[in-house]
């Protein structure tokens, strides 16, 4: 048995063999290549381009930007809450969030919830769905497409991203990347450091928009209606 195969997968690919009525193969090395067709995409482009680049491609698909120290990111969240007069808020339970003191300076301001694991499922759910904010950490951001990437387990429930009126993700700049090529490698090392990956990897471009067969665009039908990005600095 291959090695880097686990037995679910093994029998899975001996299903197929059989049914294709041929043996399968092994000894089989993955192809190497020197260079990639989209690699002079971004020659001579630095990280604060592909910060920029991402700014300007996440505005163009309605996404709201905002960049900021971290010493400034409670206060910033705080004043989002404000704009948009938020009273429920939920987060994700992350140590990074923790970091910026984000509930000490939303305590006494709103009636704020982290997703700890030790609470009921359902409870969470249902907080979930009410709350006018949802934090959450992003491990990733793609400048070609403005999209921000979210590893999903534990007390980074999904649910915070996609239920609640208004998403804010707090991405620190040096996070940002070219295009899905580069996180592709970066979520590779993840696994091949860990030996796993989380439950759910997500990705988010702009706010929740769809269209009906007439074309009209309409934002916030099955997810958020505003996405807030936090480029921390």
């Amino acid at each position: 048995m291959n090695q880097s195969l686990t037995p679910n997968q093994e029998s899975f690919l001996n299903k197929i063999s059989d049914r294709l009525h041929r043996e399968r193969r092994s000894n089989i090395s993955s192809p190497k290549y020197d260079q990639f067709p989209w690699d002079h995409l971004y020659q001579g482009m630095n990280q604060e381009d592909f910060t920029q680049q991402f700014i300007e491609n996440l505005k163009g698909i309605s996404g709201r930007v905002r960049r900021i120290s971290s010493s400034d990111v409670g206060k910033e969240i705080v004043s989002i809450a404000d704009e948009i007069h938020a009273r429920n808020v939920i987060s994700w339970d992350d140590p990074r969030l923790e970091e910026y003191g984000i509930e000490e300076a939303l305590k006494g301001k709103v009636d704020y919830v982290k997703w700890e694991t030790n609470k009921d499922f359902d409870t969470l759910t249902r907080y979930a769905e009410k709350s006018h904010m949802g934090i959450t950490m992003t491990e990733l951001g793609l400048s070609e497409t403005g999209t921000i990437i979210l590893y999903n387990e534990g007390g980074k429930g999904r649910s915070v991203s996609l239920l609640p009126e208004v998403h804010v993700a707090i991405l620190p700049s040096e996070k940002i990347m070219p295009r899905l090529t580069q996180a592709f490698q970066i979520i590779k090392g993840t696994f091949n450091e860990k030996g796993r990956l989380p439950s759910l990897i997500n990705f988010i471009s702009g706010p929740s928009r769809t269209s009906d067969i007439e074309m009209v665009l309409t934002t916030g039908v099955h997810g958020p209606k505003e996405l807030y990005v936090l480029i921390v600095d």
